[in-house]
């Protein structure tokens, strides 16, 4: 009996893939096909409004288009200012928090929980409680600006003001992803290296130049990753509060997708195009940042 155990033990690590494989193959059904479907359309000039006209294939005319439309050039650069923002500031703050939880709150699990309490809420919910904070008139932020000699802000009037709300929400909310990440990664670094740099009298810097980053190295990367394709679903967020305004100051391609296809022009291939292109400039995004970590990382060894 032990021996039959023993070689069924051996052949399901040998062929261990067999386990993922139905999750694999559901997320390939509910994946490509949309995927496929979106390419399909953003080669066809197709109107919603306009059934009557049917499916031309007119090739990359809508890539071309966009990028002579004004309007959705500054959907591409909103959306690369708010990505910026939000995953810098999430970044080096929760690496901070992190670090600070690590070497003070190490058994405070209490104040862990209450960091990642933000990321439970939906961010539907999340979107109607900042908008209300950041009304002029009723909201607690203007509150809070009058002990320090500050006049009521119209937060999400101004162009300027309202791309900062946006980032300030986001950052409240996902800081805690970045603080969960990098915190397991300290807490799961091995201590001989530290042991050994202390003996030799390196300094705090020192030692976190030389020793914490480049073995947090890969959480970093991949923290970073995670956030920076979680942070192109902003929609719900920038609906809520601005719906892309006031203009298009803070329209994101998302918000442009949804008003060109859906809400607005009813020109689905042209929006399918603008979330092509997005796709796209992630994964040659995501390409170059990997290629320069892993530089990065052996410079510092």
């Amino acid at each position: 009996m032990p021996m039959r155990s023993g070689r069924w033990i051996a052949k399901l690590n040998e062929n261990i893939w067999l386990m993922f494989l139905p999750a694999l193959l559901i997320l390939v059904l509910v994946t490509l096909p949309p995927f496929f479907y979106t390419i399909y359309l953003s080669v066809h000039d197709i109107d919603i409004t306009k059934p009557y006209l049917g499916r031309n294939f007119i090739g990359l005319q809508n890539f071309i288009a966009i990028f002579s439309d004004r309007r959705a050039i500054g959907s591409f650069i909103n959306t690369g200012i708010l990505i910026g923002g939000m995953v810098v500031i999430e970044f080096f703050l929760g690496l901070v928090l992190a670090l600070v939880i690590d070497s003070f709150f190490k058994k405070a699990t209490w104040l862990i929980t209450l960091i990642i309490l933000p990321m439970t809420f939906p961010r539907v919910v999340v979107g109607l409680v900042w908008r209300i904070m950041l009304n002029p008139i009723v909201g607690v932020i203007n509150y809070l600006l009058i002990p320090f000699g500050g006049g009521p802000v119209d937060w999400l009037a101004r162009p300027g003001w309202a791309m900062l709300s946006i980032i300030m929400v986001d950052v409240w909310q996902w800081t805690p992803f970045m603080v969960l990440m990098l915190l397991a990664g300290l807490q799961s670094l091995p201590k001989e290296p530290f042991d050994a740099s202390r003996v030799d009298g390196a300094g705090d810097f020192h030692v976190f130049r030389f020793i914490t980053l480049p073995l947090l190295q890969p959480i970093i990367v991949v923290a970073i990753i995670f956030r920076l394709i979680d942070a192109l679903r902003t929609f719900d967020i920038v609906y809520i509060l601005t719906r892309g305004g006031p203009g298009t100051s803070t329209e994101t391609v998302d918000i442009f997708a949804y008003y060109m296809g859906i809400s607005e022009a009813g020109r689905i291939s042209y929006a399918a195009s603008a979330s092509l292109i997005v796709l796209y400039v992630t994964v040659i995004l995501v390409t170059i940042f990997l290629r320069f970590s892993r530089q990065w990382r052996e410079e510092l060894y």
